[in-house]
C-alpha cells in the first residue's frame, strides 16, 4: 500500500470523529484508535492520522517516529481493510525503541483491531 495525500486524516472533526465514535487498542509504545467511515464518506481505502505530541522530545524525535509510523502504516495499512478512520497515537515507550520493535508491536495491534472488526460484523 502506497500512503497518498488522499489516505491522510488532516482535519480535527475527523481526530474527534474518531475519538468518540472508535474503539482502541494501546500497546507500549502506540495506541491505536478506529472507527467506520460515515454511509456516505466510505471510501476504496482507509484514512490514517498520526499523533506525536511535544512530550516526545523535540521535533526531530517527533517527526522521525511519524515517518516511522507512516512507513508501518504503509506495509501494515492493507490488513486493517478499507472504510475505517485510523489514528495513532505515539507513546513515550516509542522514543528509544528500534525499528523493530515499533513494527512487532504494530504488528500486534493491527491484528487486535482486524479481531474486533470481524466480531463486530458476525
Amino acid at each position: 500500500m502506497q500512503l497518498r495525500r488522499q489516505h491522510t486524516m488532516k482535519r480535527t472533526g475527523e481526530f474527534a470523529y474518531v475519538r468518540a465514535q472508535g474503539s482502541s487498542d494501546a500497546g507500549r509504545c502506540f495506541v491505536l484508535s478506529t472507527a467506520p467511515m460515515l454511509q456516505g464518506k466510505a471510501e476504496r481505502h482507509s484514512r490514517f492520522g498520526v499523533i506525536a505530541t511535544k512530550r516526545m522530545g523535540n521535533a526531530v524525535v517527533r517527526n522521525r517516529l511519524r515517518r516511522q509510523v507512516r512507513e508501518l502504516l504503509r506495509e501494515q495499512g492493507d490488513a486493517l481493510g478499507k472504510g475505517l478512520y485510523v489514528v495513532v497515537v505515539v507513546r513515550r515507550g516509542a522514543v528509544g525503541a528500534d525499528y523493530e520493535t515499533l513494527r512487532r508491536e504494530m504488528k500486534r495491534l493491527i491484528a487486535r483491531c482486524e479481531k474486533k472488526t470481524m466480531e463486530k460484523t458476525c
